[in-house]
């Protein structure tokens, strides 16, 4: 299905898709009864009545679809092998592309938004709906801007990948998320290469999640949010993000945390903004028998440091202190000697 315009009439079912690729309801409707004004849902038949899937490979392809802001564009159920490429989708209410269950579904070079804007829209603040909601296994979503929606990505399946993605839909300062994974305890997403505008990502008990070489930009933060406290086999690392000096951390966590393992925040870089990173170097300097080297305002969980390495150097004198590692909690690290000496002291924590 390629090269055209569907546009939603004014009474146009509001739980209802331009292109509907759901099971058969439809088929014992009259092609006057499906088309109405300039809107037109799709149906297409199954090509085998013994496939688990309701379709396989449909492609949606150069395609203007605009919603009417009564219902959504794109609905894909238990599909497999479905691309959509090159579509532009506008004035949706619910969902801009919505996939659920079926495995496959390759999303790229596309636009989607409920308000045509190029952003600062003064109604911004209002955007609802959401522009592609996942709600399947094994999807991809490719160079796609997202420039106005409450949400711009859910998903609530495993196995996606998300790469080049631009969202700009709804700043969070206005409650708006970029990328959401509902996907508490099985997260299995990457995010690579992407630019979240203002907009951030939100993970819920994240468990297998990769973010690295992205962009967050306007204070656009990662927030991890605690449903059962668990965190594991979590990689944000080589991000950069730009903020604007309010103090606002780059990774944020919502909730208590009590199962962390495999967790490494590190390697990102951050202008006006503050870096939090899981594995984190300091040094302190002084004549005395005990150093403290506070970890705090840069370790992402609250006390909890699984790994300290250490140095004393201690160059005057021809003393030679014994010094030992006597406490971790509260991320604050302290060394004692057994006699007083002019040292510096070099430690690294990591919490993975």
């Amino acid at each position: 299905i390629h090269g055209g315009t569907l546009r939603a009439s004014d009474d146009f079912p509001v739980d209802g898709y331009l292109i509907d690729l759901s099971p058969n309801s439809w088929a014992s409707s009259t092609e006057e009864e499906i088309r109405e004004g300039s809107s037109l849902k799709l149906n297409l038949q199954l090509t085998s009545s013994s496939s688990s899937y309701n379709y396989e490979y449909i492609t949606l392809r150069d395609l203007m679809l605009d919603s009417n802001y009564r219902g959504g564009g794109i609905s894909v159920i238990n599909s497999l092998r479905t691309s959509i490429d090159n579509c532009y989708i506008a004035h949706f209410s619910t969902n801009g592309i919505l996939v659920q269950g079926g495995h496959e579904t390759y999303i790229r070079n596309s636009f989607l938004g409920q308000h045509i804007t190029a952003g600062g829209d003064a109604g911004e603040r209002n955007y609802t709906g959401t522009a592609i909601n996942l709600m399947g296994n094994d999807n991809a979503v490719t160079d796609v801007v997202i420039f106005s929606a409450a949400i711009g990505i859910m998903a609530s399946g495993q196995a996606n990948t998300f790469s080049g993605v631009h969202c700009y839909n709804k700043a969070t300062g206005f409650g708006g998320t970029g990328i959401y994974l509902k996907l508490p305890g099985l997260t299995q997403t990457r995010i690579v290469n992407s630019y979240l505008d203002y907009t951030g990502i939100v993970a819920e008990d994240p468990v297998q999640l990769h973010i690295s070489s992205s962009f967050f930009l306007g204070d656009a933060f990662i927030l991890l949010k605690s449903i059962n406290g668990v965190a594991n086999g979590v990689t944000i690392v080589d991000n950069m993000f730009s903020g604007s000096n309010k103090g606002v951390d780059i990774v944020q966590l919502e909730g208590p945390f009590t199962q962390i393992d495999q967790v490494v925040v590190d390697r990102n870089s951050a202008k006006g903004m503050n870096i939090k990173a899981t594995v984190a170097r300091g040094s302190v300097e002084g004549n005395s028998s005990s150093w403290t080297v506070d970890f705090n305002p840069v370790l992402l969980f609250p006390n909890l440091i699984k790994h300290v390495q250490y140095s004393l150097s201690s160059s005057r004198g021809s003393s030679f202190p014994s010094h030992a590692l006597r406490n971790v909690s509260e991320n604050q690290v302290v060394i004692e000697s057994d006699l007083a000496v002019l040292a510096n002291v070099f430690v690294t924590v990591d919490q993975a």
